[in-house]
């Protein structure tokens, strides 16, 4: 195990409602063999024994900090962990999550090159528990040059989690608070502003998938999903205009593209639900941001698409394509 003679890493878990796997997730972050870390837990309002939990953690470990707070979603406490953060590196983790034990160990080899600002890692899904479902590996990018066009075109996904780097970078960009889709609103900025990114080829972050996390409450509550279907629409177009600015168009392209993919898989997972208001919904977004693409510039998926969708034939054939994959889960469940 590493003495504790490296430079600090702030580890930054925002919690609400996690009184259950809070302490699976700190055990995890505790027993990280880089051990030069502080670990901020921001209790978001948490109704349930949340609060509680991360209080006893006080007496476990001198490096844990627990800071209350009034409810404000994830972007506000994300922010209130930066902004208590004394580290000259930053790691959040989501904590209903673990993580491998030597993640900041093998993120802060590289970053001890003075030249890297951001290493990025692969995940492992695991189930509520903690069983492995399948891994995540990321594509072995060298450099900022690759990452961001991936990333921008959702090759990669926009996961704050998993990534360890400069706190420097956040010096100017925050999470929108009062908005979901974090992560994609956040993610391109600090890769775009990073001097170096290192892709490290190994999966080093568990992340848990359980019915009563942020997106498993989209498919029960149709409020909450176009309320977050609306930000994510922001955070892209926020991203497009960022792009423009940029005078890449080839970024603006990529990140188009993306955002269409992922209308339409969501006007896809809408009808599956019978959510019929939501697909309209959907569906209107779509014709709307279809008016402002040149046809030429969208991949060929996106293509047949919208030809689809012009022909008045994308929501039969989204429900025909729904019913036959109901009905093989139902076939394969049974073999």
């Amino acid at each position: 195990m590493e003495q504790k003679k490296g430079r600090l890493v702030s580890v930054i878990l925002p919690a609400y409602n996690v009184a259950n796997y809070l302490d699976d997730c700190l055990e995890s972050v505790i027993s990280q063999t880089y051990i030069n870390t502080e670990i901020i837990i921001v209790d978001d309002g948490s109704t349930d024994d949340t609060a509680g939990k991360a209080d006893d953690w006080l007496s476990k470990d001198d490096r844990i900090r627990v800071v209350h707070q009034k409810n404000g979603g994830l972007s506000a406490a994300r922010n209130t962990g930066l902004r208590h953060a004394q580290g000259e590196f930053i790691l959040f983790v989501d904590p209903d999550d673990r993580i491998d034990e030597s993640l900041i160990f093998k993120c802060m080899t590289l970053l001890n090159d003075d030249s890297v600002s951001l290493v990025h890692f692969g995940y492992r899904l695991i189930d509520e528990n903690g069983l492995l479902r399948e891994k995540n590996f990321p594509d072995t990018l060298a450099n900022t040059d690759e990452l961001l066009p991936a990333i921008l075109s959702d090759k990669i996904p926009s996961h704050s989690w998993q990534l360890l780097c400069r706190k420097e970078l956040y010096s100017d960009i925050t999470f929108p608070e009062g908005h979901k889709a974090e992560d994609l609103a956040t993610t391109y900025k600090l890769i775009a502003k990073a001097k170096k990114c290192v892709v490290l080829p190994d999966c080093l972050y568990e992340y848990r998938v359980r019915s009563s996390s942020i997106l498993g409450e989209l498919e029960l509550n149709h409020t909450k999903a176009l309320k977050y279907y609306e930000d994510e629409l922001l955070a892209f177009h926020e991203m497009i205009d960022w792009a423009v600015v940029q005078k890449r168009e080839d970024y603006a392209v990529a990140a188009r593209n993306n955002m269409m993919r992922h209308l339409f898989y969501h006007y896809k997972h809408l009808l599956a639900l019978d959510d019929a208001q939501g697909a309209d919904w959907i569906c209107m977004q779509i014709k709307e941001e279809l008016k402002s693409l040149f046809l030429r510039r969208m991949d060929p998926l996106n293509k047949v698409r919208s030809f689809m969708l012009k022909l008045n034939f994308l929501g039969l054939f989204y429900r025909l394509n729904n019913l036959l994959e109901k009905n093989v889960k139902k076939i394969l469940h049974k073999i």
